[in-house]
């Protein structure tokens, strides 16, 4: 029904029975150990300082509505399904909020 045009070599053998020892080798080598799982990092103590954020750092908890006009010249609000550049500024103050607008954590950057 299909014709399928096998090469064979001298031998009897086709020419992929040929990597089979050698792939065995090669998976033999391969690393088996199970990845060391390392603890989660806490956020140290962020200096806010850098960012004239320090006037801030008792606002956590407390609506955005209360320190924004108050809130440096280079500063952002970031809602949790806003999007942000990565780029890092240290004199920019991130002001972070849940949906209902409640400050959660403020960082330089």
């Amino acid at each position: 029904m299909f014709d399928i045009a096998v090469t064979t070599l001298s031998d009897g053998e086709t020419p992929m029975h040929r990597f089979i020892p050698a792939l065995v080798l090669l998976a033999g080598c391969a690393e088996t150990t199970a990845p060391v799982e390392t603890p989660a990092s806490t956020d140290a103590p962020v200096d806010l300082a850098f960012c004239l954020g320090d006037d801030f750092a008792d606002s956590i908890g407390q609506p955005v509505s209360t320190i924004q006009a108050q809130l440096p010249e280079r500063s952002r609000v970031l809602g949790p399904d806003d999007i942000a550049t990565q780029d890092y500024r240290i004199d920019r103050l991130n002001v972070f909020v849940n949906g209902a607008g409640i400050i959660q954590r403020l960082t330089c950057g």
